[in-house]
């Protein structure tokens, strides 16, 4: 079986491209981008600069949607509505409403959606699943993570103009609603999900017109009766780190990553009843057990689960437990901490 394959969003979205191209099961048939010049760097493609002309025009099996933020669930939507499969980036969704209705939708047709959360399929946390399946933690009952980024688009943010303005990580990234890449991991390790959310907000602000929530944090409960703390913040001075802790009953872990392309910047520290006392626990970063590339791994799971007919490792509800949490806590943070509920699908 041969799937027709589109990539809509050909910065990251390139990546997928070459993904798709070494699965035997895809031909990428068409590539999406409203820059004309991306285009042409797919020569042998159909490019579109509309998204909807292609699924028109090309009428792809299997969509994968790396695209600006705000454009993931309109866009999803389509390609479900056009009949085919998605896999697409965080965040995934903005609102409860796009995901009930994401979730709806790809019921009804009968068809495979997956969020791209690549840090789960990371070496790391296959290191990590292993010491929490051998009991080495004991029961797991809470998990912390922040990831925070200087994403500001000129520095002080103070000086930010209307120019400035025209990146969607300016205008429409709120902090906790790029969750998915700290509480995804966390929730799969725990085997958990969110029931409830509540979030406070640092430094809000307007700046160049636009309301800014530099820093945020989520309080999580969770249906395991856990608790998961995420800070997360972009616009703001603080260079990139990415860190994560479980926390158990026997002993606890944690990882810290301060660059994410250098392997040498991470650190895992672990300490256990039995062995007390923090001590380092090297391991690699992307490095997989078994030595493939860990996004390849994704895109070909998901392939795999369209030809098979068969959930893919994180289908429509799962795909919501990892960024619909922080959607709601950061409508909490809004609402000055108010506690929301996590919708079941």
């Amino acid at each position: 079986m041969s799937l027709r394959c589109a990539v809509a969003g050909l910065n990251r979205g390139a990546t997928f491209v070459k993904l798709l191209q070494e699965n035997e099961h895809c031909e990428v048939v068409a590539v999406c981008d409203a820059r004309p010049q991306k285009l042409e760097e797919h020569a042998g493609m159909e490019g579109f600069t509309d998204f909807d002309q292609m699924l028109e025009a090309a009428q792809p099996d299997l969509v994968a949607i790396i695209t600006p933020g705000p454009a993931h669930a309109p866009q999803s939507l389509a390609a479900l509505n056009a009949g085919a499969h998605v896999l697409v980036e965080t965040p995934n969704v903005y609102s409860a409403e796009q995901a009930r209705a994401i979730v709806s939708l790809t019921r009804e047709r009968g068809l495979k959606y997956m969020l791209a959360e690549d840090y789960i399929y990371m070496g790391w946390c296959g290191r990590l699943a292993e010491v929490v399946a051998a009991g080495t933690l004991g029961e797991i009952i809470g998990g912390m993570a922040e990831y925070t980024h200087d994403c500001r688009p000129v520095r002080p943010l103070s000086a930010a103009a209307a120019q400035h303005a025209q990146s969607w990580r300016f205008t429409d990234l709120p902090p906790l609603a790029y969750s998915s890449h700290t509480l995804g991991p966390l929730l799969q390790l725990m085997g958990d999900r969110c029931i409830n959310a509540t979030g406070i907000v640092g430094g809000r602000q307007e700046v160049a017109g636009v309301e800014l929530f530099p820093l945020e944090t989520a309080i999580l409960q969770t249906e395991g009766g856990r608790t998961i703390s995420l800070t997360n913040g972009f616009m703001l001075s603080h260079p990139f780190i990415w860190c994560a802790a479980l926390y158990g009953t026997e002993g606890s872990i944690r990882v810290i990553n301060t660059d994410y392309g250098d392997p040498q910047a991470l650190r895992v520290l672990i300490s256990t009843d039995e062995e007390r006392g923090w001590r380092d626990w090297p391991m690699g970063w992307h490095e997989r057990a078994d030595g493939r590339n860990h996004l390849q791994v994704m895109v070909d799971d998901c392939v795999q689960a369209v030809i098979d007919d068969t959930a893919p490792p994180f289908d429509e509800a799962r795909s919501m437990d990892f960024c619909l949490p922080g959607v709601l806590a950061h409508e909490s943070a809004k609402q000055g901490g108010a506690r929301l509920e996590v919708p079941l699908f």
